[in-house]
């Protein structure tokens, strides 16, 4: 694709506009040509993207590349090569390793209710993996991330799920703890550390009807853990001082999500309550949270005090997305955000979006940004598939959204997009198995000159 020219825009109380911005920066896209579903993201210090999942001939696969897109290779892992279930991928950048998990559950023949997540760990960037079952209280959903190295532990490498399942339809099936592993060597050994509880019935002031659900973790230099999630109709951040032995959880004020009504409209529009890569932190400890509102605008809020206190939350969506889903967050340095999101403006296609901000913490704060996909090829053509039965039986959705800064600044955004429809005219997943969903990157980057 050629690059577009990326355009300001202010964050507001209740809508963003368009502001005169620094138009040194491009969007742009690569198609890798490799099926793929919810999407997850790495990036190494020396700029080398991972992707996952590739839905290759073999099996699902990492996919890597070296020239930010220009080409790809894949590489299975064994023992997981067989099950396309769940998967989700994180690099940690500091170890150099790579972490792949893969969902064992399964509501049909021939792996019916299994448990736990089949875990490859790699050290040479994909070249050879080991593999081993963890987490067996858990089914889906499953995220892994790491913390900074300290004196008395070593690095901690986390991984959370909900349990028993991730989908609540009562009284058949019901969510009941979040719980947390860590691990102390790399992914070798594993062991629960805690967890808290995400039951509505058990939730003071909460309906007992309601939707409880978290996301990815992260966790700050001085070693604090945080997850965000949907608590209800709020926003929330569960935060743990103690390397996830206990938990605290806080509603960030001012949140207000879609409200939740049964199991079939989450059929119908499930992809407006999930909050999957809502949280980060930056290097001075600063922690930011990104939801989508009842109205579908993207909001965003930042705490300087560990998530105790909150700054009030600003619409964060460019000027003219209506209805925003899946925004993911990532920050760096000091107050230094990027966002990515998938967005509709008008009728049904949904784009994909990417932008930053220099310092998130100012009052007014302005963002560069835009599409990374090409106008007439948008990721989604024909709106969401709800995509409930494949989640139903283990498979993966469209859910994730995940965005990176890569150590050269380029901003960058691991996403799914609809192979079909209008989406013909674009290239094919013609190296996967499965060629319903392609994965893509998108850049947002300076402008190189000349």
């Amino acid at each position: 694709m050629t690059p577009r020219v990326a355009s300001g825009y202010r964050a507001g109380l209740r809508s963003s506009t368009n502001a005169a911005a620094l138009a040194d920066y491009v969007t742009d896209i690569s198609y890798t040509e490799y099926g793929s579903a919810a999407c997850t993201l790495g990036v190494a210090a020396d700029n080398t993207v991972f992707l996952a999942p590739a839905l290759t001939v073999d099996g699902i696969g990492v996919l890597r590349s070296s020239d930010f897109g220009e080409s790809w290779r894949a590489s299975v892992p064994q023992g997981v090569q067989s099950c396309r279930h769940r998967s989700y991928l994180y690099f940690d950048d500091v170890a150099d390793r790579l972490f792949m998990h893969a969902g064992r559950f399964d509501a049909m023949p021939p792996r019916p209710l299994r448990t736990g997540f089949t875990l490859g760990v790699s050290e040479d960037r994909g070249e050879t993996w080991r593999t081993r079952k963890v987490a067996s209280k858990a089914r889906m959903d499953a995220k892994i991330f790491g913390g900074p190295r300290t004196s008395s532990t070593g690095r901690v490498t986390y991984l959370s799920a909900p349990t028993p399942f991730a989908v609540r339809v009562r009284p058949l099936l019901n969510v009941t703890r979040h719980v947390i592993w860590r691990s102390f060597d790399g992914g070798v050994k594993w062991e629960v550390a805690g967890g808290f509880d995400i039951d509505p019935k058990n939730i003071p002031g909460l309906p007992g009807r309601e939707y409880v659900a978290f996301g990815k973790g992260v966790v700050a230099a001085d070693g604090t853990v945080y997850i965000g999630g949907r608590y209800g109709r709020r926003f929330a951040v569960a935060t743990s001082r103690d390397e996830g032995l206990t938990w605290d959880v806080r509603m960030v004020p001012g949140s207000a999500l879609a409200r939740y009504h049964n199991p079939l409209h989450f059929l119908l529009r499930g992809s407006r309550y999930l909050v999957p890569e809502s949280i980060a932190v930056d290097d001075e400890g600063n922690v930011f949270v990104v939801w989508p509102d009842r109205d579908g605008l993207l909001h965003a809020a930042w705490s300087s005090d560990g998530a105790v206190s909150w700054s009030r939350p600003v619409v964060v969506s460019a000027p003219g997305v209506r209805d925003a889903r899946f925004g993911a967050i990532t920050a760096t340095g000091s107050g230094r955000v990027g966002i990515a999101y998938y967005g509709r403006e008008r009728g049904q296609a949904f784009h994909g979006f990417i932008a930053q901000c220099r310092d998130f913490r100012t009052g007014s704060p302005v963002f560069v940004g835009g599409k990374f996909n090409e106008p007439d090829a948008p990721l989604f053509p024909h709106g969401f598939r709800s995509g409930f039965r494949d989640f139903a039986l283990g498979r993966s959705l469209n859910d994730n959204v995940r965005v990176h800064f890569a150590p050269n600044g380029d901003l960058l955004a691991g996403a799914t997009m609809q192979m079909r429809g209008r989406n013909k005219q674009r290239p094919w997943a013609a190296r996967s198995e499965h060629t319903e969903m392609q994965a893509v990157l998108g850049r947002l980057g300076r402008i190189v000159a000349v």
